[in-house]
């Protein structure tokens, strides 16, 4: 980050020991600070800073800071999203908006906002943001906006911030998918990187696309956040497995949502982190099956199984060799479905499989194998059960291909029937010669017991 530079013309009308009295907040990296804090209070300054981002930086932001002292604040978002400004001990607690800026190469939809409490981490994200409309009992624009300095320490106070943390993670388990906290994580006060791979920049990743498929604005979410309402009818969590990018012969696996939405409406939810948001709208049928899209996305075809408990989402990425084109490239399972390990609990069970979204023939299991049968007639030779369902999965050195397996049990508590289901990851090996990788063999497929 850079430092911030004087003005220069003030500089050559101010003396050293005037300039410091008048300034009395001076930024760190990426800001442009002021404060209204009494010049001559000599009380030390502090440094509050944190990151602005919504899954992706908030590159560019303007964020500016209202404090109980009468004291304000400003700052400039770097790259990584990251902020910081200076100010008195004596200035907190302060609320804190970030706008303008861009993400992901987009403007930013709306202003976002924070409290800061102390010195120390304040991030800006929508997490914070639905925090202060718990702590506005509404709006967060419309409560920043019209916050004087002596509401700020009757409405930022640590049971009021206990409280919002409460509802906050009450309005997540109501989206697609349930996101949740990671275990010590306090969106206002922990410190992360707008960056794949970390643990909160996954979390927003998730809550964005859950908030696009439960078809909600970011004003929406914080309203009924603060009033401790609901987010969607009813929401549904499973994990959806695919295959790696380039070569890797380790599935994917990533936490998926769907939800019966407050407008009636069915969405669905995935954040890859490789591949970016996938978001859809559909219709279920009674027994609660996607049926059809209504608003697609990226997606082009699905298979949902068993009350949409197991299930197949196809895109134009990929390869597709049974429908080349809609090919295969999530498969999910339900939270609520139990891991079976013991393959001995298939034998002489038949499964209907679907690669592509669409039949591509049955499985027989009987002595530990699994026979798989084209629709064409054509029958493979029987695979090893068993060594599918390890980490090691099973190799097809010919191929340059590892499968691996999960299979799954389904008991309905109404009817006492169970139901088996697997899914299956076929991914493709690293080659030292390029001509021998063939793309066919990176696929998935599901199957449900007849």
């Amino acid at each position: 980050m850079k430092n911030n530079k004087l003005n220069t013309g003030i500089t050559r009308l101010a003396l050293g020991a005037s300039m410091c009295a008048a300034l009395a907040a001076c930024g760190g990296g990426g800001s442009d600070n002021s404060s209204a804090s009494n010049p001559a209070d000599n009380t030390p300054t502090v440094t509050t800073g944190g990151t602005a981002a919504i899954g992706a930086p908030i590159v560019g932001g303007a964020v500016s800071l209202k404090c109980a002292s009468g004291a304000t604040a400003s700052a400039t978002t770097s790259s990584d999203g990251s902020w910081t400004v200076s100010i008195k001990s004596t200035d907190y607690p302060c609320a804190v908006r970030v706008s303008d800026g861009q993400a992901n190469g987009a403007a930013l939809a709306s202003p976002l906002h924070s409290v800061a409490v102390a010195s120390g981490t304040t991030n800006i994200t929508p997490l914070t943001d639905l925090e202060v409309g718990v702590l506005g009992k509404g709006d967060p624009e419309t409560w920043f906006n019209g916050a004087k300095n002596g509401d700020l320490a009757g409405a930022i106070t640590n049971s009021n911030l206990a409280d919002a943390l409460t509802k906050l993670t009450n309005a997540l388990a109501t989206l697609p998918g349930k996101p949740a906290l990671p275990n010590g994580f306090n969106p206002l006060t922990t410190s992360f990187k707008a960056a794949k791979g970390d643990a909160g920049d996954n979390l927003l990743e998730s809550y964005g696309a859950a908030l696009t498929a439960a078809g909600l604005s970011q004003s929406d979410a914080a309203v009924k956040t603060a009033s401790d309402t609901a987010l969607t009818q009813t929401a549904y969590s499973a994990t959806a497995y695919t295959t790696g990018l380039g070569y890797t012969t380790d599935p994917v696996s990533i936490q998926m949502g769907s939800s019966v939405n407050l407008d009636g409406t069915f969405g669905i939810a995935i954040a890859d982190p490789n591949r970016g948001q996938y978001t859809a709208k559909a219709k279920i049928d009674s027994d609660g099956n996607v049926t059809s899209f209504t608003d697609a996305g990226k997606f082009t075809a699905v298979v949902s199984l068993l009350g949409n408990r197991v299930g197949q989402l196809c895109t134009a990425n990929g390869v597709g060799s049974v429908a080349a084109a809609q090919p295969g490239q999530y498969v999910y399972v339900s939270s609520d479905l139990t891991e079976v390990t013991d393959p001995s609990e298939l034998n002489g069970k038949t499964f209907d499989e679907y690669e592509d979204c669409t039949k591509s023939g049955t499985t027989t299991f009987a002595n530990g194998n699994s026979t798989f049968t084209g629709i064409d007639g054509g029958t493979d030779a029987p695979v090893s059960v068993a060594q599918a369902l390890t980490a090691d999965g099973i190799a097809d050195p010919a191929n340059h291909s590892v499968e691996h397996a999960k299979v799954y049990r389904y008991t309905d508590p109404a009817s006492g029937m169970t139901k088996y289901a697997y899914i299956t990851v076929n991914s493709t090996i690293g080659t030292d010669d390029p001509l021998t990788f063939d793309t066919d063999t990176k696929y998935v497929t599901i199957g449900l017991s007849q």
